[in-house]
């Protein structure tokens, strides 16, 4: 039995640690033959060399398929981490390697650069690896009785597995490389069959896998702490499909790696607008002088917003059919693609042109016009999903009439997506005494053929309003009807409409929430306004029937409640680890949600001790956290002078300080006689005027 066969050396250890040694050209025997390179040596940088050539063909083809901006994103994200998360991630394989102190932390940082580089490579991130980590590579390999690792061990061990990968999985469609790349059980036969269709010898740096005792289970760990730490699934699947289609666009008349003759082709078709102006920018760009295409670049970025802005706005009336009463809307699948496509390849050009100009993922805007059947039938097909989750596509935005929803792509929706809705008059029955301002709204979900409830993204919609003549629109909620009762979910008036963000689906509709309470008279000049409108969105309610007890101190979990429900950032699907908040807490969702956003610490690394009472510094770093992530508010520029004001800043804890200025600021929170207070505990009226600020803020 081979050493290849003694250990399962994965194509994904070969991304993750071969990547990086293959950045190591310390000679130039026998690789130029196995590459059709006869007398040509390889020199001391990389530049020049067939290794070099072949990163700078697949970032061209990142480039014309539209999968760039994927893979910088992915990279992006994992170079944000924190210096110890990045030794976490990648600890299963450096542990194996036994370093001493001194080593531990650059085998660390290589490894890392590695995971970094495999789902982006270059040229000068290649070279950048030999340079650093060239001489401690060879120590460990000479240890392992390599006393000689070459580019050739490397390189001839890299293309091997990258052929046969490529010549594998070339055979699956997008979907089929989605589906390996997030089950583990598809990668792990990926990589058996892989390995078995290698050819019959020893490799050099299995040698040195070996003697390590480096193995799939291990590269798999990182991979997975890796995509965990990043906390966003669907930036790893776009990277990966990003890569695929790239690869897959590199079609090679040279005979296998290093040959020649590479045509990239998008994987569908380009708008005529999108290629139009694709072309004429590369014609102007090739006659201009360098001092007129700063000015060509910047007409460019303008047009390129323009184009995206056209291809993402589809007239879908004509995809609408009547299916046994109900409008079904059927979107052609091919067109899809190619706007999609059009989208993925003015973004790049746009990211490789001006970086700082780069354009936000959209989302494509479906108006199926007017429609008067009560059912409606939503199809996204699966293809349109991936590919769209995969590129610079946030979601769909679907316009019914008055009636808009916006469904994300990527995480729970990564699959053919089918939205239902049933809209119904809102009955005496449903709404009891309160006057109702819309229909009632029932949505059903599916996602790959599976009815979906609660999903990790909102689906938001906006909910055309009735007849409000004579009703206060600030008292207008969003309720969710649950067992026959309704439970109040708030939501945002604009103009005409109400907007809400939901991560669970039911049966809604709109009312006027009238809330009032016996004991807030003495405080009612200052807060009474406040109190009801809050209490109305169902973010605070009474203590008992008709109290609200305004001068009782808010508990930290109490104001989690408060902030995640009145902002609209609840999420069913976050989760804490908190000793101390149990799952069946009534205010363990709020936590969840609070602290998957940032929004929340504990008091301690495993205690967030929910029944404590929350200080009003704590309270305004929660509120100005909150606010960045709802509403894209920033923090003040200058701290100190926002805080000059308070006779107490010093006393202001030092975490704190930037929520506190930025509070102060907004006057979301005032101050007293000169004094911020801030840690005086917050009643629960003065909670109430705060989160009202909040939901009237404007950045």
């Amino acid at each position: 039995m081979t050493l290849r066969k003694k250990l399962a050396v994965s194509t994904i250890a070969a991304s993750v640690a071969l990547t990086a040694f293959a950045g190591i050209p310390l000679s130039n025997k026998g690789l130029a033959e196995k590459l059709g390179l006869s007398g040509v040596a390889y020199a001391s940088s990389l530049e020049g060399s067939q290794l070099a050539t072949d990163v700078e063909k697949l970032y061209d083809a990142l480039v014309a398929t539209g999968g760039l901006p994927k893979v910088e994103a992915l990279q992006d994200a994992l170079d944000a981490l924190a210096i110890h998360v990045k030794g976490d991630i990648v600890a299963p394989i450096v542990d194996k390697f036994q370093p001493n102190t001194a080593e531990e932390a650059q085998l660390e940082n290589l490894f890392y650069d590695a995971v970094s580089l495999s789902y982006n490579p270059s040229v000068a991130g290649l070279e950048a690896l030999r340079v650093e980590h060239g001489a401690l590579l060879q120590s460990f390999a000479t240890e392992a009785g390599v006393t000689d690792l070459t580019v050739d061990d490397i390189a001839l061990y890299f293309f091997d597995i990258q052929e046969e990968l490529v010549a594998q999985v070339g055979a699956k469609d997008l979907a089929g490389l989605l589906d390996i790349m997030t089950n583990s059980s598809s990668v792990q036969q990926l990589l058996r069959d892989v390995l078995a269709a290698l050819p019959e010898s020893e490799y050099n740096v299995e040698k040195i896998f070996l003697y390590y005792g480096v193995s799939t289970n291990d590269v798999l760990s990182v991979l997975t702490e890796a995509r965990t730490a990043v906390n966003n699934d669907s930036t790893f699947t776009a990277a990966a499909g990003a890569l695929f289609t790239a690869y897959k666009s590199l079609n090679t008349t040279g005979g296998g790696v290093g040959g020649g003759g590479v045509i990239v082709t998008p994987t569908a078709p380009l708008p005529e607008t999108t290629d139009k102006l694709l072309n004429d920018l590369k014609t102007a760009l090739d006659k201009a002088t360098e001092a007129e295409k700063a000015a060509l670049i910047t007409k460019f970025v303008t047009d390129a917003t323009a184009e995206i802005t056209k291809l993402a706005t589809i007239s879908a009336a004509s995809n609408v059919s009547n299916v046994n009463g109900k409008a079904v809307l059927q979107l052609d699948e091919s067109n899809l693609l190619s706007t999609i496509a059009g989208i993925d390849a003015v973004a790049a050009k746009v990211k490789e042109l001006a970086p700082g100009s780069a354009v936000e993922k959209t989302a494509l805007k479906f108006d199926l016009g007017a429609v008067t059947l009560k059912d409606v039938v939503l199809n996204l097909p699966d293809a349109v999903v991936k590919a769209a989750a995969a590129g610079n596509v946030s979601g769909a935005t679907f316009v019914i009439g008055g009636f808009e929803v916006t469904v994300p792509v990527g995480g729970s929706f990564s699959s053919a997506i089918s939205l239902a809705i049933n809209k119904t008059d809102a009955s005496a029955e449903v709404v009891g005494t309160l006057k109702s301002v819309s229909e009632v709204y029932d949505f059903n979900l599916t996602v790959g053929g599976v009815a979906k409830t609660t999903f990790d993204q909102p689906i938001v919609i906006s909910i055309p309003l009735g007849d409000t003549t004579g009703l206060n629109k600030e008292l207008l909620s969003v309720a969710k009807i649950v067992d026959g009762k309704l439970v109040f979910h708030g939501g945002r008036v604009s103009g005409n409409s109400i907007i809400e963000s939901r991560d669970s689906f039911s049966s809604y509709v709109v009312v006027e929430n009238k809330v009032s309470f016996t004991d807030i008279a003495k405080v009612e000049a200052w807060a009474g306004r406040e109190i009801q409108v809050v209490a109305a969105k169902g973010a605070i309610e009474g203590k008992s029937e008709g109290k609200f007890v305004p001068q009782d101190k808010v508990t930290r979990a109490e104001f989690a409640k408060m902030l995640i429900r009145a902002l609209d950032l609840e999420n069913g699907s976050a989760t804490e680890a908190f000793a101390d908040v149990d799952a069946a807490d009534w205010f363990a969702p709020y936590v969840a949600a609070a602290a998957q956003l940032k929004i929340i610490n504990g008091r301690s690394a495993s205690k967030f001790d929910p029944n404590a009472t929350i200080t009003r510094a704590e309270m305004a770093t929660m509120i100005a956290r909150a606010l960045k992530v709802s509403k894209g508010a920033v923090d003040v520029t200058d701290v100190d002078a926002a805080l000059k004001g308070f006779a107490d800043a010093s006393k202001i804890n030092a975490t704190l300080k930037d929520g506190v200025a930025f509070a102060a600021t907004h006057k979301i929170v005032i101050g007293n006689a000169g004094k911020f207070l801030p840690k005086n505990n917050a009643t629960r009226a003065e909670a109430a005027v705060i989160i009202y600020r909040a939901l009237n803020f404007d950045k």
